[in-house]
């Protein structure tokens, strides 16, 4: 049967409108967000993060990673006036799953403190005037988590975030990311980072404790 002249003509410009359309832009990745990405507030003013006890070439020890003996390592920033409270949260992107990984959860540190110090214990809550509460690591666990990267990875970048805070939080110790983030919301005065890489050890390194200090 032929088709009216009307009708073959709008067809035809149909299929070359839809031809000459450009193609929809693909999603952008969604892949694994830092706590500083998530935080519902942008923080005013910045902090400066440093990392003393690393190895000369500035990567972290074996010692505070799952190769060694997993302790933390210590953390320092400078003072932000009007800090009523500091959390750190330290995490690696390059996990290979959909959400990163959480090596470290600190907050409720007092206002007076400036630095954490190396071989936290891992508890939920310590103690003292010194004292600040810990979440929940990624391997369920209180406390602090050595970085454990596969041997044929390359080096991970294992970012430590300091957030000064408008007050302290109204969780107790042993939160997850999600609440902590979720209840820091609006309430982040300042933040830094520092990034550390750190790669699993490889034939021929120095064990732990050897060489390196």
């Amino acid at each position: 049967m032929t088709l009216r002249l009307p009708i073959l003509f709008s067809l035809l410009a149909l299929a070359g409108a839809a031809e000459a359309a450009p193609a929809a832009a693909p999603s952008p990745f969604q892949g694994p967000a830092l706590a500083q990405d998530q935080v519902l507030s942008r923080a005013v003013g910045s902090i400066q993060v440093s990392l003393p006890r690393l190895n000369p070439d500035g990567t972290l020890p074996v010692v505070n990673s799952g190769y060694g003996r997993s302790t933390s390592f210590p953390v320092s920033w400078t003072p932000v006036p009007g800090a009523k409270a500091y959390a750190v949260i330290v995490q690696d992107l390059q996990s290979g799953g959909p959400a990163a990984l959480t090596h470290w959860m600190a907050y409720n540190i007092p206002p007076t403190l400036t630095e954490l110090p190396r071989s936290a214990h891992n508890r939920a809550e310590i103690t003292g005037p010194k004292g600040f509460l810990q979440g929940l690591n990624s391997l369920g666990g209180i406390g602090y988590v050595g970085p454990k990267p596969p041997a044929s990875d390359p080096p991970h970048k294992i970012h430590v975030q300091v957030f000064a805070l408008t007050r302290m939080l109204p969780i107790g110790g042993g939160a997850t990311l999600d609440k902590l983030v979720q209840t820091m919301g609006d309430r982040v005065l300042a933040e830094g980072e520092a990034v550390v890489p750190f790669q699993a050890p490889q034939p021929g390194d120095p064990k732990p404790g050897k060489t390196r200090s």
